[in-house]
């Protein structure tokens, strides 16, 4: 049971600290090339307005009908930076505290869902009864997190529900096997 709940912890120590870091990299980046955009429109402007010019004739827009768009853009700086950063550089603004919102709801997902199985452990005298309970609780737990996806995705919830029980099954029987392979040597 100890082991159990201290493996708990172990992926969370290596996958989730990347997952941090990969939105914060995420987000010096956007800041590096917005800097690097401000500095291009502050020293070559007329160049910036040809490339919005470029952006905006894709669109099938003619000189007439960009020219003033262009105009609008040069005259307020921070509406022509977010131009270009979305348009020109493809870049959205990434949400400031999207790091540590992401790294928290990975951390408490994790805990929570692996404490499922290992519940009925804690409140079940035999450890043969509890593992019963154990499979019944996780596998109840699937299909309603399946169906939940399945209504926030905008996909079949029933369909979702089977699909995330079957996978997360397989999967619980996979870890299973494996451990019964390693005990048994």
């Amino acid at each position: 049971m100890l082991s159990s709940c201290a493996r708990l912890t172990k992926p969370f120590a290596r996958s989730k600290p990347h997952r941090y870091l990969a939105a914060k990299s995420e987000a010096d980046h956007y800041q590096r090339e917005l800097q690097r955009e401000q500095e291009e429109i502050d020293t070559v402007p007329d160049t910036e307005a040809a490339e919005i010019a470029d952006i905006l004739s894709q669109y099938g827009l003619g000189p007439q009908e960009y020219g003033p768009v262009v105009t609008s853009l040069r005259n307020n700086p921070k509406a022509w930076l977010e131009f270009m950063m979305k348009f020109e550089l493809g870049l959205e603004k990434p949400e400031p505290r999207r790091a540590l919102t992401s790294a928290a709801t990975i951390a408490v997902a994790y805990v929570v869902g692996g404490l499922v199985p290992l519940l009925p452990y804690m409140f079940v005298a035999t450890a043969e009864r509890a593992m019963a309970t154990s499979v019944g609780v996780t596998l109840a737990a699937l299909l309603f997190f399946g169906y939940v996806k399945g209504r926030f995705t905008g996909s079949r919830p029933f369909l979702s529900a089977v699909q995330t029980t079957v996978i997360g099954a397989l999967a619980s029987a996979a870890a299973f096997g494996m451990a019964k392979a390693v005990q048994s040597i």
